[in-house]
């Protein structure tokens, strides 16, 4: 687990086998333990075995695992247990990691999408892992975005859904068991929020409030 205080330091616990917790070792921590120095971190999302995070200066960082790509860095190291700054940009706005690929949002609204893609989940049109930050889909007009495991959704400006990947349990929620290789239209609504995917499911928030599931359900989790 990760979190950032409203002091805007950065905090880490938990197994660190790749070095996931960025404390600059691999040993896990059972309590809450700072990463680095810095007072400037604003948002941070965990995949299975490597983080990401932005800064409030706009920038983007990266550690843990890279066994395919999920850092970023061109596939460079092959893990890292501190943060290393990916790309020299200066507007990413959001950011959502998978199990071992990551999805982000610049500000200008372009969806970008790097890592593990054997089902398709970064949504480049190939089933080959990514290894640098690659822009997904054409045009500068998404808002949101959430992964599953090995699956994506992002929603565009207009409040439509889009999803893509592995769609064994209909966790893209589309009513099949399609998978889709790039964004693809889900549903007719348009006045979805936000959205978030577990391992094979995923939860979403509609504009007005109410909150909508689908996918796997074998524990419980919709």
């Amino acid at each position: 687990t990760l979190g950032v205080k409203s002091d805007g330091t950065l905090w880490a616990w938990g197994d660190n086998d790749f070095g996931q917790l960025g404390t600059g070792n691999f040993a896990p921590k059972n309590v809450p333990t700072q990463v680095g120095t810095d007072s400037n971190w604003k948002e941070v999302s965990c995949g299975e075995n490597h983080t990401v995070a932005l800064k409030t200066d706009g920038t983007l960082w990266a550690w843990g695992d890279n066994f395919a790509g999920q850092i970023g860095d061109g596939g460079v190291v092959n893990m890292s247990n501190t943060p290393i700054q990916i790309s020299v940009d200066t507007d990413w706005q959001t950011i959502s990691a998978g199990s071992s690929h990551t999805l982000a949002l610049k500000t200008n609204g372009t969806l970008w999408g790097w890592g593990w893609n054997f089902a398709a989940q970064v949504g480049d049109g190939t089933i080959v892992d990514v290894l640098v930050l690659t822009q997904i889909a054409v045009g500068n007009t998404f808002k949101a975005i959430g992964t599953g495991a090995y699956f994506s959704h992002a929603i565009k400006t207009d409040g439509t859904l889009w999803g893509w990947g592995d769609n064994s349990f209909g966790q893209i929620g589309d009513g099949t068991n399609n998978f889709y290789m790039t964004p693809t239209h889900i549903g007719t609504a348009n006045n979805w929020k936000s959205i978030d995917g577990g391992d094979s499911y995923a939860i979403a928030i509609k504009t007005h409030g109410t909150m909508w599931s689908w996918g796997a359900n074998y524990e419980g989790n919709l």
